[in-house]
């Protein structure tokens, strides 16, 4: 599986005034999102392969509030 080089690739962003914190963005990318134990949502800003890929594109579809974005080349 090939690697995308820093810089280059699809990014994704937050819309922090539009998530709610639910976590299902967590749930159905584990390796893209993270929910602290402070209650923040943390999460990689460049999307390295093609699984980390297709479970922020996932995510972005199943959030309620749409407040995932992808952004740029979604298909590598």
């Amino acid at each position: 599986m090939p690697l995308r080089l820093p810089g280059s690739g699809p990014r994704i962003s937050v819309d922090n005034d539009r998530c709610e914190l639910y976590g299902i963005c967590a749930m159905e990318a584990p390796d893209v999102f993270d929910l602290g134990q402070d209650g923040r949502l943390r999460f990689h800003t460049r999307l390295l392969d093609e699984t980390t890929i297709e479970q922020a594109k996932m995510a972005a579809r199943c959030c309620p509030m749409q407040a995932v974005v992808m952004r740029g080349d979604l298909d590598g």
